[in-house]
């Protein structure tokens, strides 16, 4: 059975039981969840294992987004198998193709742990794309990327408005650290920005009751002179404590 599980090389391009990692990922991303065709294409991608490495990289760096998002789904597949990517990747992500930024962050993002040191690295970059896709893949790191936190709570500070909003927004996607995070996040109601205070509203709507020490600061935040504000906060109310503030109805459309 061992011996059936590894993988061939046909041409170029590797194999798993005479048939392409193209066609496995392809018959993986069209399976519906839980059927055979995916558990069998998943087997098929993970046997070829980091064979299939150089491979998905070129996918990646390749100007066609179906190979690219097929690219992906390959690492999504490998998770930390696919680390040996990982050196190609972050020079993909520090590249000006930018659509070959956006596919190499995902890829990062799908690898997980092992990719944190490089997303970290990019994170602190003054490329601020990178760095801003480099944010959202650490997402996907879920608590691997706690060691993150500081970096974004510093940001929360920073002199560029831009790099604020970046932080704000990561800081709501990973949801770590409440005890820290809510009360950063909270100092961030009063920024000069309005993009600001409605991200710090966003992600602190995220953290649902484990925001619910701040909402006498942001109740007030309904009568806020810019309405996207009032809107984010009212959402946000919605998500900390719903049995008290409903999200607002829309009225159909006469």
């Amino acid at each position: 059975m061992a011996v059936a599980l590894v993988a061939a090389v046909q041409g170029a391009q590797p194999a798993f039981h005479h048939k392409s990692l193209t066609y496995w990922l392809k018959a993986y991303a069209s399976a519906k969840p839980g059927t055979d065709q995916e558990r069998e294409s998943r087997v098929a991608v993970q046997a070829i294992g980091t064979n299939a490495v150089p491979q998905l990289v070129e996918m990646v760096a390749d100007g066609d987004i179906n190979r690219q998002q097929l690219a992906v789904t390959g690492f999504t597949i490998l998770g930390p198998l696919g680390a040996p990517a990982i050196p190609a990747l972050t020079g993909l992500l520090m590249g000006t193709n930018s659509v070959a930024t956006v596919f190499a962050a995902n890829a990062l993002g799908q690898i997980g742990l092992p990719s944190l040191p490089a997303l970290m690295s990019v994170l602190t970059n003054q490329n601020y794309n990178a760095a801003a896709l480099a944010a959202l893949a650490l997402a996907d790191l879920g608590t691997n990327a706690a060691p993150a936190i500081p970096i974004f709570l510093r940001d929360l500070t920073s002199q560029d408005r831009f790099v604020r909003e970046r932080a704000a927004d990561a800081l709501g996607n990973l949801r770590l650290q409440p005890e820290i995070v809510v009360p950063a996040l909270t100092n961030l109601l009063a920024d000069r920005s309005v993009a600001s205070r409605c991200l710090a509203l966003g992600s602190l709507g995220r953290f649902q009751a484990g925001a619910r020490p701040v909402l006498p600061v942001i109740i007030p935040l309904l009568q806020d002179p810019a309405a996207d504000v009032r809107v984010s906060a009212s959402n946000a109310l919605s998500e900390i404590a719903p049995e008290t503030f409903k999200r607002p109805t829309v009225a159909p459309p006469k």
